[in-house]
């Protein structure tokens, strides 16, 4: 075995900026596989290529678990299938699983529709009169409604009867931190609430996330525990709003900064019958194709999940290396999906690449909502929100990006823009 290459000085990896810089310039330096001193144990490894995060994620999954750089999101989040692990992982997994299929998904088409309608209401008054919107703020707030009404259907409206949303934080507060945990904490109660007046009411399942939590039943025939079940509602709250909104704050700033991908995205919603986008979402993957490109190329560039980590349970091969158990692997798509190996021109952003048979060169240098069984539950519902989010504002308004190049970015749990998104919109 030959010893990995790597810095000589120690250095804690973890989801922040200063993490994201280094790990870009050790790669130039080291290559596709190294190892980093840590002061807290055995070296942490690095991996930059696909075959590798290939056997770590799909083919040998079941020698790893779940690495560093959780910690906050289990304080937030509990033990949801975010971070929960084993047995019992698998057994929330397979109990949620069927309410992210596409069908069942299909019941939120006209609540998505709508609510990018209302948006576009809001946004209609400062195009009119020249004043600049905020992208990111406009999509945070979208996608969290969406998220609590997908979740909570009709109770949405109780949720809210007092003119605030509880959830309101979520937007309000950019840090993640105790204070924000405590905060956040508090609303498990709101959400045990809820579950109680459903139970006891005992009348027709809800077709929402939470109707169908309720009703679902693991092997033995058991539901979820109720403690379960809350902490699977908070992480479905949490994971489902924020990496959608910096998804679609960065495809804004993509689309304006690009005329020519805005006019061929504009053409393409123009021709749209908005009853039937209404109905189907535009999932039928012809319908939207252009504008699913864009998504595509808007995730490998900036994709949410920037960084992936994993920690080895046994001694096991990795390509010609032996990981040890307990070491600590680190897995960037941020890393892997700009890597000259396997993109042409990695930092350009083209979404025609994604027509290009041959790109990417290996089926993991792309996976924005990560591979294997911890492959993202809800990236059916991500793609649909997003393409329609695009395909109804793009209908109503041309951007024009008001920064000087790239955005900065803040490399926290989720890939975000760090300053916002501002937009001049002109009204078509």
């Amino acid at each position: 075995m030959r010893t990995l290459p790597g810095p000589a000085a120690p250095f804690e990896i973890a989801p922040n900026d200063a993490t994201r810089h280094q790990l870009l310039a050790w790669q130039r330096d080291y290559g596709d596989l190294f190892a980093v001193p840590s002061d807290r144990g055995p070296a942490h490894w690095v991996v930059n290529d696909p075959a590798l995060a290939q056997q770590i994620l799909v083919r040998r999954a079941q020698g790893y678990t779940k690495g560093m750089g959780l910690d906050r999101v289990k304080i937030l989040l509990g033990n949801g299938i975010m971070v929960s692990e084993g047995d019992f992982w698998a057994r929330q997994r397979r109990m949620m699983q069927p309410a992210f299929r596409p069908r069942s998904l299909a019941d939120f088409n006209a609540m998505i529709f709508e609510e990018n309608r209302a948006l576009a209401e809001r946004w209609a008054q400062p195009a009119a009169d020249g004043a600049p919107v905020e992208a990111e703020a406009g999509t945070s707030e979208l996608t969290l409604v969406i998220v609590l009404k997908s979740i909570f259907g009709a109770d949405y409206d109780r949720l809210v009867a007092d003119g605030e949303n509880p959830f309101a934080l979520l937007t309000e507060e950019p840090e993640r931190n105790l204070r924000f945990a405590a905060r956040f904490h508090r609303l498990k109660k709101t959400v045990g609430d809820i579950i109680e007046r459903r139970l006891a009411d005992n009348g027709e399942r809800a077709f929402d996330f939470l109707g169908h939590l309720l009703t679902a039943r693991d092997r033995d025939d058991q539901p979820m525990s109720r403690a379960a079940l809350i902490d699977e509602v908070m992480t479905l709250i949490v994971a489902g709003h924020e990496t959608t909104a910096s998804a679609l704050a960065f495809a804004w700033y993509l689309i304006a900064a690009h005329p020519d991908v805005c006019a061929t995205i504009q053409a393409e919603v123009d021709a749209l019958d908005e009853a039937t986008l209404r109905a189907s979402g535009g999932n039928d993957r012809e319908t939207l194709a252009y504008t699913d490109r864009v998504i595509a190329e808007v995730l490998r560039l900036y994709p949410p999940g920037w960084l992936l980590s994993r920690r080895a349970l046994v001694d096991q091969p990795l390509g010609e290396h032996t990981i040890a158990a307990g070491t600590q692997v680190f897995i960037s798509p941020y890393l892997l999906q700009r890597h000259a190996g396997y993109w042409h021109q990695p930092e350009r952003f083209d979404p025609d690449r994604f027509t290009h048979t041959n790109e990417p060169g290996h089926r993991l240098a792309y996976m924005p909502f990560a591979a294997g069984p911890r492959h993202c539950v809800g990236e059916h519902l991500a793609a649909t929100e997003m393409r329609l989010h695009l395909a109804i504002l793009l209908r109503r308004f041309t951007p024009t990006w008001l920064g000087k190049g790239e955005p900065a970015i803040e490399s926290a749990i989720n890939l975000r823009p760090a300053d916002g998104i501002y937009l001049q919109l002109t009204a078509r």
